[in-house]
């Protein structure tokens, strides 16, 4: 899949929308927790970039995983299987397990999860990202290598089901302005009811930056949080 990110994310998301995510995991989530360095484990870290981003924000000690042997410079890299395999570290190693867009592309949700919890120490955190099947159930297959949507609740009770503590999950717009000001979040929920066709109308028009807010207003992530 060596044309995987070229042919499904438009230029404009590998450019500054990942640091500015990046920061605000950081600020919400890491740089509360009570250790001067956590561990970080990456669930599909593909080539490490959000480890590296999140290195630029807080002191992490970074560790990744994924199908594919990457060549990942700096940080502690192991190729594995989460699908069927277990996690290549130790009970109760990690402070943090983040995963961004991986778990819509797991058939065993289940070991993907018991995985991240056997590996996280008590009171660590688990933080992953999702595509919301509610909001983005009309372009979900358009992703091929998607296998597994999840609901709001489905994915807060799955984490509580796997035995995970404060299990939450959120409604995530990938618009900066709206993590700065909440109260903002009212903008994109009325764009979203404009119709899908405006999204763009071909790959020009899907990097200008008013496509890019009726784009992101309509496909809705899902944030997951929890203790173990």
């Amino acid at each position: 899949m060596t044309k995987y990110a070229e042919i499904i994310y438009p230029p404009d998301e590998t450019n500054s929308y990942p640091d500015q995510l990046a920061e605000y995991i950081c600020g919400r989530f890491f740089n509360n927790y009570n250790k001067s360095k956590p561990k970080i484990l990456d669930i599909g870290c593909c080539t490490g970039k959000a480890l590296k981003l999140f290195s630029k924000y807080t002191n992490i000690e970074p560790y990744g995983i994924d199908i594919r042997d990457e060549k990942v410079d700096g940080i502690n890299f192991k190729q594995c299987n989460v699908e069927k395999e277990k996690i290549p570290y130790p009970d109760n190693y990690f402070d943090f397990v983040y995963s961004k867009s991986v778990l819509e592309h797991v058939w065993n949700t289940e070991n993907f999860l018991k995985e991240s919890y056997r590996v996280l120490k008590p009171g660590g955190i688990w933080v992953g990202l999702t595509p919301d099947w509610k909001s983005q159930q009309s372009i979900f297959w358009d992703d091929y290598t998607h296998v597994r949507p999840f609901t709001r609740k489905g994915l807060r009770d799955g984490l509580a089901i796997i035995g995970f503590k404060n299990a939450d999950c959120e409604y995530f717009y990938q618009l900066p302005f709206t993590w700065k000001n909440p109260s903002l979040t009212i903008i994109p929920k009325i764009i979203s009811y404009l119709p899908d066709f405006l999204k763009w109308k071909d790959n020009e028009q899907r990097n200008t930056k008013d496509r890019k807010l009726i784009r992101f207003s309509k496909e809705v992530m899902l944030l997951s949080y929890a203790k173990k």
